[in-house]
């Protein structure tokens, strides 16, 4: 071959740049992603609960094993760049073994009924690499804000935004199927590959297997907030919970909402701090969301004003 072609090629092939290289300088257009409703509108609020149970019913039928430790696998989701990593669930958790009433303390697993159970539904979250489980991933509050905040100090604030982008997707399952009687979850592919190619791993794992393993644990607070046919609570339980924590959290990462607000929250929460819909608004106004005004108070009406001493002689 000519040195003129093969000096040529040399250039060509020099000058290209790499997928990860290509994203990490793309700037992420998220109007792209513009979900374009009013986050407290009725019908909407109902068609994601109804997707919620959809999906439930699905986990309910997942066969588990007893006694403690011995767990029914059901995978979810295989990393299609990297087939070694899984995400599945196992039945059952370590919830569902916290018995509630004290008749059957001390009998078997398999004699204990549902009924007497704290939490009948729990599941484990898996990741397994080549047939094991990965034991660095924990998936925790503090774990998901080590991510962000590391993020934000390396001037990451795009992939911050993005991330929240996936999170409250999630929340609202807008990228969630039941797909030949199958859980699947399908994140936009254009998200995930900006993510990964700025951040590659967290917790010892690729970051698209965070993604979906974050899933995984967002979908079992799903399934054992689920009891007795329905949810324990209608607003806000489980997944949307944590979602939206996350949420939180990222735009405090951002500069847009103040961690002391977010503390305070997170404290009363009992370990969650969703963030609101007002905040969502003004933190992501490139997805176009609205939310439900809260009605004005009427202005009181002018008091008196008296001084100290007539305030002490009221007293007397």
């Amino acid at each position: 071959m000519p040195d003129v072609v093969l000096e040529f090629i040399r250039i060509f092939v020099g000058s290209c740049l790499t997928l990860n290289e290509y994203f990490m300088n793309k700037v992420i257009d998220l109007s792209a992603f513009a979900l374009n409703v009013n986050l407290d509108d009725k019908l909407f609020k109902e068609g994601v609960y109804n997707k919620r149970i959809e999906l439930i019913n699905i986990a309910l039928g997942w066969e588990g094993a007893t006694p403690k430790n011995n767990f029914i696998m059901h995978n979810v989701w295989k990393s299609p760049t990297e087939p070694s990593y899984v995400v599945c669930f196992g039945k059952y958790g370590k919830e569902y073994y916290d018995i509630v009433s004290a008749a059957y303390k001390g009998e078997p697993d398999d004699q204990i009924p549902d009924k007497a159970r704290k939490n009948s539904n729990d599941m484990k979250p898996c990741v397994f690499r080549d047939g094991v489980i990965v034991d660095s991933f924990r998936g925790r509050l503090d774990d998901i804000f080590a991510l962000l905040e590391e993020c934000g100090r390396q001037g990451l604030n795009d992939v911050v935004k993005v991330l929240s982008v996936l999170f409250l997707r999630n929340a609202l399952l807008l990228d969630h199927y039941v797909v030949n009687g199958n859980y699947c979850y399908m994140p936009p592919k254009e998200l995930v590959d900006y993510i990964c190619a700025n951040v590659p791993q967290h917790e010892g794992i690729p970051v698209e297997v965070y993604i979906h393993a974050l899933d995984a644990i967002g979908f079992n607070e799903d399934v054992k907030y689920y009891t007795q046919g329905k949810l324990q609570k209608k607003k806000g339980v489980g997944r949307e919970n944590n979602m939206k924590t996350y949420c939180y959290a990222a735009a405090c990462v951002s500069g847009y909402e103040k961690w002391a607000g977010f503390a305070y929250k997170l404290i009363r929460g009992w370990g969650v701090a969703p963030i609101t819909n007002k905040m969502l608004a003004a933190y992501l106004p490139e997805l176009n969301v609205s939310y439900k005004k809260s009605a004005k108070r009427a202005p009181k009406s002018n008091s008196e004003i008296i001084t100290v001493q007539e305030s002490i002689d009221h007293f007397k």
